[in-house]
């Protein structure tokens, strides 16, 4: 098997070496592979650097001899279907995507995929090279997936990368956010148009992260908008018995359209040290967290534990929890802090035991499954 390297190509003075180094460059791109084409992979650890036609290019490492396929998509989700980094709008900088098949399951590789870009065309859509991704379809196909961590912009070649892959079976798009910011983006709290979040109406789902870590990931059959506040000072008595507010105030979200059905995660973020200062002096029970809610216009309506039997353990490096299967945004909600099961004032069964959150796992009742928020969709 070839390989065809970026980085083999010489100048050479004169008009007819000119000529022989552009015919040779075209001979050596007529020979590469394109949609369809079986490519040999090469084993024993050996390097495996292909380069196709339209400038993808597939660098890779496998201990045995493999083959694989690259086809093309022309009808990709849309681009502005964007989880696992912050920031919108995202559009899409190819008229197809790509998929990627080996002849068998290969989750031992050493791999990056490059996908190149033109500048110009970035330019003419306000596009900075910096803010250009490679996205994974996610497992479920309802959005384009970005690893901030494996994502590299090679601006001498014009590609984007993702890197530090074991698996290259998947589908990928090029595509660009038109932002004048670059990396993480996040939304402040309050009114206006810098502090309104937007949702694309659609199949896919979009994921927006305020200032100091409330995230949604949203899908919504039709386009909506909506803001958060704080609200500060929260009234004792609209808590359950034996609980308290873990902060001070609460969030208050605002949709253009109350009535409207979604299908949303949230993930809401404590203060750990906070946490474990309402732990009794000599006490080895611990306080425990879930997220209450009420709704956006109450005054004195109680907060109740949302979907209590449904919070998960997210396994993020963060101190946050995560409520799935949340239907409608509007509303207010907090943090309450409870006694543990089994001590006065029992706790609901979801409540997570504040000194057992270790920074990968969260404690959660017998059932309820485990899941990774940053492991959807990556190969």
């Amino acid at each position: 098997m070839h390989e065809f390297g970026h980085n083999e190509r010489t100048q050479q003075p004169g008009h007819l070496a000119t000529e022989t180094f552009t015919a040779l460059a075209q001979n050596k791109t007529e020979n590469l592979p394109t949609f369809g084409d079986t490519v040999q992979v090469l084993g024993a650890m050996e390097r495996t650097d292909q380069d196709f036609k339209d400038g993808l290019v597939l660098d890779l490492f496998s201990p045995k001899n493999r083959t694989l396929v690259v086809k093309q998509n022309t009808s990709p989700l849309g681009a502005q279907f964007i989880t696992g980094t912050t920031g919108a709008p995202f559009v899409a900088l190819s008229n197809y995507s790509y998929i990627i098949q080996m002849n068998e399951t290969a989750n031992d590789l050493i791999a990056k995929i490059e996908i190149p870009y033109e500048p110009v065309m970035l330019s003419a859509v306000g596009i900075q090279e910096s803010n250009t991704y490679v996205g994974t379809l996610a497992p479920d196909k309802k959005s384009w997936i970005i690893d901030d961590s494996t994502r590299n912009v090679h601006r001498s070649e014009n590609n984007t990368r993702i890197i530090k892959m074991t698996s290259l079976d998947g589908e990928y798009l090029l595509v660009g956010r038109q932002t004048a910011d670059t990396s993480n983006i996040f939304v402040q709290y309050g009114q206006g148009a810098t502090r309104t979040v937007n949702i694309t109406g659609g199949p896919g789902i979009q994921e927006n992260e305020f200032v100091d870590g409330l995230r949604f990931s949203v899908q919504a059959d039709k386009a909506m908008m909506f803001n958060v506040d704080l609200k500060e000072g929260v009234n004792p008595r609209t808590l359950p018995p034996g609980t308290m507010n873990l902060n001070s105030y609460a969030w208050i979200v605002n949709s253009s359209d109350p009535s409207m059905k979604i299908s949303a995660t949230m993930l809401v973020p404590f203060n750990r040290a906070m946490l474990m200062a309402l732990q009794p002096a000599g006490s080895t029970t611990l306080p425990m967290l879930s997220v209450g809610k009420r709704a956006l216009n109450a005054t004195s309506g109680q907060f109740l534990p949302m979907n209590a039997n449904a919070q998960v353990d997210s396994e993020l490096n963060q101190d946050r929890i995560e409520v799935p299967n949340v239907t409608q945004l509007n509303g207010q909600y907090l943090l309450l802090v409870t006694k543990p099961a089994g001590a006065t004032g029992a706790a609901p069964s979801m409540m997570k035991r504040a000194g057992e959150m270790g920074k990968r796992s969260l404690r959660t009742s017998p059932g309820v499954r485990r899941r990774s928020l940053m492991s959807k969709g990556r190969n």
